[in-house]
């Protein structure tokens, strides 16, 4: 299970600063509290047993109390986030005003990002919480040893101060936050063994994997396994592999210049003509006309964003 909250406190956020290469070592869920995550930098693939997703810089990770998730590395890129935990009595007047449907859905729908300026919004509100619970632990820290400290500054008060804030997050998330990418649903929920199968190959997919490989973890003998796995997660083990690979190919296509060649080797295939060939199959093009019709994409975003915040500045010339 994941650490509980500190004695006596409904909320608890930390600034978190983790080498690219880190993954949870085991399975967790928290009991006393739902989390919500900040991804500043870096890349997370996240495996719960009924869903298989990736986070990027941007994205927000709600998690609810007791849904088991592992979170696992999926690039080098250093990873930095903000982690706000709550229980589930501090969201009560959210809830109790507005019922827990909203709440529910925030926690059922992952990944969830933003356009840039909402997303700039989010990410300052979280920051703020975090700069405001910091001076709230430190000044108490102080107050034991120095009277002069702001005895003004209590518990409830800033309690109150960062309720409201979190509750402005969730009506952002709820009413404009979308999925860039669609996650892995799992036909049934996974059972442990098909589960430690997953985290392997989610871990190693820029690797040789063979089938026998992969069984031997589960403690399934390979014709058992291969019946479990498709039972479990709707696709054979070759297919599930490739698919795993080929998400990280659409995002080694977007994020890096790197070449055809280069992110085939570097996510798993022997040779880029299999690579292609694999991605057309998937997704009806070819991958650098992939890259091209992202990258032609971003360009248009960008431009109709200049373009509605030079109209917005000369519409607020005009009335001032």
């Amino acid at each position: 299970m994941a650490l509980p909250l500190p004695q006596g406190k409904q909320i608890h956020i930390v600034h978190r600063l983790r080498s690219g290469e880190y993954s949870m070592p085991s399975m967790e869920a928290a009991s006393d509290h739902y989390e919500l995550s900040f991804i500043i930098s870096g890349d997370r693939r996240i495996v719960t047993p009924t869903m298989t997703y990736n986070l990027h810089a941007g994205y927000v990770n709600v998690l609810a109390p007791f849904q088991y998730h592992k979170a696992l590395a999926a690039s080098d890129s250093i990873y930095e986030n903000y982690l706000v935990k709550v229980t589930p009595e501090f969201l009560k007047p959210f809830t109790d005003r507005l019922g827990t449907q909203i709440l529910d859905r925030i926690c059922q729908y992952p990944p969830k990002t933003f356009d840039e300026e909402t997303r700039n919004r989010v990410f300052h509100i979280a920051e703020d919480m975090y700069q405001i619970y910091m001076e709230f632990s430190e000044n108490e820290e102080k107050k034991a040893t120095d009277p002069t400290k702001n005895r003004d500054m209590t518990q409830d008060y800033v309690e109150y101060k960062l309720q409201n804030l979190l509750y402005t997050i969730l009506l952002i998330i709820y009413e404009k936050a979308h999925s860039e990418e669609l996650g892995s649903i799992h036909t049934t929920s996974l059972s442990q063994p098909i589960m430690e199968a997953v985290y392997f190959i989610e871990a190693n997919y820029m690797k040789p994997i063979k089938i026998e490989d992969v069984a031997a973890i589960s403690g399934y003998s390979i014709s058992y396994f291969s019946r479990v796995f498709q039972n479990q997660l709707g696709n054979p083990f070759s297919e599930y592999l490739t698919t795993i690979r080929l998400k990280h190919v659409q995002d080694s296509l977007i994020t890096t210049d790197k070449s055809i060649t280069e992110i085939a080797l570097e996510n798993g295939f022997s040779y880029p003509g299999n690579m292609t060939n694999s991605f057309r199959h998937a997704f009806g093009m070819t991958p650098l006309q992939y890259r091209k019709n992202r990258n032609n994409h971003k360009q248009i975003s960008e431009v109709t964003s200049r373009t509605k915040d030079t109209t917005s500045k000369q519409s607020t010339s005009q009335k001032s």
